[in-house]
């Protein structure tokens, strides 16, 4: 899933309004296939809430293993890959779905299901059209080869790719 032959550009998983993807069930990753001094130029700074909603500070940092050919932003698991997939760019809802709050005090997310577009949106809080952004800079991998124990492989194989590839998306904190 890591590898460069492994993760397309957003823009070419779309032919029209159709998704290339498959509607089964497996792990997925968006990657930043921008230029890294980009992203690491972002807004990298995120409050969150924590227990008793105090705000805890989080600092995004350039923390990716060496083996990765792109930094990591977001790790999943889905019965639908494309359906999934799909949620995350909320491609029909063109500009802004998040207003960046002050203090960088993590805003409200549209829905459950957009962590990539939140991220994408908090990052580049200046930025007018955040799906431009995710068209041409962020990318997609997948595997669905889960034959035996598939909904055990699937948690375990997610929590694993999130320790290790450290995306930035994933993080949230304790309560």
């Amino acid at each position: 899933m890591h590898l460069r032959q492994d993760i397309k550009p957003v823009d070419k998983i779309f032919s029209g309004q159709r998704i290339l993807l498959p509607e089964t069930a497996g792990v997925y990753a968006f990657w930043w296939i921008g230029r890294k001094d980009e992203l690491l130029s972002s807004n990298r700074h995120i409050v969150l809430k924590g227990p008793g909603e105090r705000p805890v500070d989080v600092t995004y940092g350039d923390w990716w293993p060496a083996e990765l050919i792109y930094p990591c932003l977001y790790i999943g698991k889905s019965t639908n890959i494309k359906k999934r997939f799909s949620l995350h760019i909320k491609r029909g809802s063109p500009g802004r779905l998040h207003i960046p709050l002050e203090g960088n005090n993590k805003a409200k997310p549209a829905t459950t299901s957009c962590q990539l577009r939140f991220g994408i949106e908090h990052v580049f809080s200046f930025e007018e059209d955040p799906l431009s952004v995710i068209y041409t800079k962020v990318g997609f991998s997948f595997n669905t080869d889960f034959p035996e124990n598939a909904i055990a492989e699937r948690f375990f194989e997610e929590d694993k790719l999130i320790g290790g590839w450290r995306p930035w998306f994933n993080i949230d904190s304790e309560r």
